[in-house]
């Protein structure tokens, strides 16, 4: 995972690649007592969602290295214990926000989960860029982890008014954090060019799969496929992920149908929400909509699957959680190209893509991949340790310690 600014001399002395323990990018001296730091999402489960599995996953990474403290809402269901704090009644109560961190840890740094509609109703909420700044006129050190930053625009009135909003909102965002990470290297491209007097302060952070490789036996594809009632012979096509319009789902139905003339049968697994879809009567047994499942089924499902159809409307990036647990799992992906997809993801060769714009092609990418198992195989090994090089939560805690370092140097000069 790259940043597009060059590194400091400070960050090629902890670059990935020297073997730097980790408590040392939390603290200037390691031997001191490690400094706190608190994330602030207001999502954390048992809350379904990306935005809240990511911020319990990219904690317990952070707890390996220094002590972490989560900051979400008070809602129901959100156990407290030592290191979560469910405490926050209104995202737009700036007093009562500011004051609740304090109280948690009053000099620690701050990553705040960026995704402008968890924070108030349409995305808009105005009160948080005063937190923020009253937060950096206190001293503190705050980083903002953009994994979504504004509605795209419309000519629909209110949907015009909430594009307007977010992108002020996040202007002023950006004047009060000390480092800003995008989860798209084409985002960063693009805000590097809007805002050219921060680069130092942007760079590159992909959102890690939220799904645990689980351990499996050696047999586990035709032991997987029995429990699910399909022949041992059957390749698996899976879908993973919500049944949002950016995602298509009725592209990698129609995928399905049209891989059935190849002469194999092939199973079409959905994992996440079970949609309402008409299958042909003789695809029936074919086709398993497994719904929402505990993170070790999905991991299982995943080990078990030939290839993973990921079409997204914008394009593959960084930020889909789906695609990083396709790569971390082993598996063969096919996906699509589009205007969130970096020059670095486009020439990385660890799974196969179209335009997003070509349905037909994608068809064609889905009967053409499965029908090649030699080509799967080196794809999904080739992808597992890519993942592990560029993506993985190590590499992730790594940069936002060097991030958070690198701001305390520039605050106090040490």
């Amino acid at each position: 995972m790259e940043a597009l600014d060059e590194p400091g001399e400070k960050e090629r002395r902890l670059s990935p690649a020297q073997p730097v323990h980790a408590r040392a990018l939390w603290n200037s001296n390691p031997s001191c007592v490690t400094a706190s730091v608190i994330i602030v999402s207001p999502l954390y489960p048992p809350a379904r969602g990306g935005l809240a599995d990511h911020t319990a996953r990219l904690a317990g990474e952070l707890a390996k290295a220094t002590g972490v403290s989560v900051v979400t809402s008070a809602e129901a269901g959100i156990e407290p214990t030592r290191s979560v704090h469910p405490i926050i009644q209104s995202w737009r109560d700036v007093t009562a926000l500011v004051a609740a961190l304090e109280t948690v840890a009053p000099a620690a740094p701050v990553i705040w989960q960026y995704v402008p509609h968890m924070y108030g109703r349409g995305g808009v909420n105005l009160a948080l860029p005063r937190a923020l700044a009253a937060l950096r006129r206190a001293g503190r050190r705050q980083l903002v982890t953009a994994h979504e930053i504004a509605a795209p625009w419309s000519l629909w009135p209110n949907r015009l008014g909430y594009a307007l909003a977010h992108r002020w909102q996040w202007r002023q965002i950006l004047a009060c954090a000390d480092a800003v990470a995008f989860s798209t290297e084409a985002w960063l491209a693009n805000w590097t060019r809007r805002a050219p007097g921060r680069q130092r302060a942007f760079f590159l952070l992909a959102s890690p799969s939220t799904i645990p490789v689980a351990p499996t036996l050696r047999d586990h594809a035709r032991h997987w496929r029995q429990q699910h009632g399909l022949d041992p012979a059957t390749r698996v096509l899976a879908y993973f992920g919500s049944l949002s319009a950016a995602k298509q789902l009725p592209w990698v139905m129609q995928a399905w149908r049209q891989a059935q003339a190849n002469g194999r049968p092939v199973a079409l697994v959905v994992i996440g929400e079970r949609p309402r879809s008409d299958v042909p009567a003789e695809l029936a047994t074919l086709y398993k909509p497994l719904g929402y499942l505990p993170a070790p089924e999905v991991s299982a499902a995943l080990q078990a699957t030939d290839l993973l159809a990921l079409p997204f409307i914008d394009g593959v990036s960084e930020r889909r959680t789906t695609f990083m647990a396709g790569l971390s799992h082993g598996c063969a992906v096919a996906t699509t190209f589009g205007e969130n997809t970096g020059p670095t993801l486009r020439g990385v060769g660890c799974f196969t893509a179209v335009p997003s714009w070509d349905q037909a092609a994608f068809s064609e990418l889905v009967t053409r991949t499965l029908a090649d198992d030699a080509v799967r195989k080196t794809m999904g090994e080739t992808a597992r340790a890519v993942y592990t090089e560029r993506y993985d939560w190590p590499v992730v805690a790594r940069a936002l310690g060097q991030r958070l370092q690198r701001a305390k140097v520039a605050r106090e000069g040490v």
